[in-house]
């Protein structure tokens, strides 16, 4: 039989669905059945407590759209955003089937907006579509003296890999952290760069908001690292002509205007 034909059949159908969650290259697979399921070489697994939704939805309206799944409070999904969110979009693909069948329908494809915690056992996890991320008001590239380019990205163009120094956490608070190696620059050299390192779920990084000696303050806090642990930083920019010639020797990318004029043409006055 068919999908279809499982489907609209009174008694031979076995509808499952499957939630598969995905960070980078690590994926999860959960299911609503009460036994794990092999399914596109993925084992989604029946947990305990269960995994379930509040209804697919396709309105106009992205809020309206949102897709909570109620998922126990100990599974690694509601865990990553315990404290603060992971810095790695998860996207979330739900998948329809019935027990025993070959065939399936992809539902539903977004990603995963936020998790509250209804109480010690119950987590509820806040997935958006992807139109959804469509329908934000994105940033536009202005003129500007300073540089509107993501520091490494393919517009600035600098490879991160020169930029890079690993090292060991000599100490912490719940703030900053202590790195030796960030000695070896003047102060202010990783401000607006970031930390960078591997837990269990993949890839961390964490912004670098303040640069004195070996002290780094990091933004959203030191949570997830501890004393003595592996890290690399990135050498951060303060977006001027200046940092991006003398730092990364990258001025030839550089995306401001630097020598516009202190007073603009389109203040009312014929005279600039």
């Amino acid at each position: 039989m068919s999908f279809s034909d499982f489907e609209t059949s009174l008694q031979n159908g076995q509808p499952i669905r499957l939630y598969q969650f995905q960070r980078g290259p690590i994926r999860w697979g959960f299911t609503s059945a009460d036994r794990n399921i092999q399914h596109l070489s993925i084992n989604f697994k029946s947990i305990e407590g269960g995994i379930v939704d509040d209804g697919i939805r396709q309105t106009e309206d992205a809020q309206a759209d949102t897709l909570n799944l109620t998922v126990p409070a100990s599974l690694d999904i509601a865990q990553m955003y315990r404290v603060i969110a992971p810095s790695q979009t998860i996207t979330v693909t739900i998948f329809d089937l019935h027990y025993g069948d070959d065939g399936f329908l992809v539902v539903w494809m977004g990603q995963v907006a936020g998790v509250r915690f209804k109480d010690q056992y119950t987590a509820q996890i806040q997935c958006q579509t992807l139109a959804a991320t469509l329908e934000r008001t994105g940033l536009r590239k202005t003129w500007s003296r300073g540089c509107p380019h993501t520091l490494y990205d393919n517009d600035c163009q600098v490879q991160r890999s020169l930029f890079k120094v690993e090292g060991l956490i000599d100490r912490i608070d719940g703030a900053s952290i202590g790195f030796a190696n960030a000695t070896a620059q003047a102060d202010g050299y990783y401000a607006g760069g970031y930390v960078e390192w591997s837990n269990q779920y993949g890839l961390e990084q964490r912004g670098i908001e303040v640069h004195q000696a070996d002290l780094l303050t990091l933004y959203g806090g030191t949570f997830g690292l501890v004393n003595g642990q592996s890290i690399a930083i990135y050498a951060g920019c303060d977006r001027t002509f200046t940092t991006c010639g003398t730092r990364f020797n990258n001025s030839i990318n550089y995306g401001g205007c630097p020598h516009m004029p202190g007073k603009s043409p389109f203040d009312g006055t014929p005279v600039f």
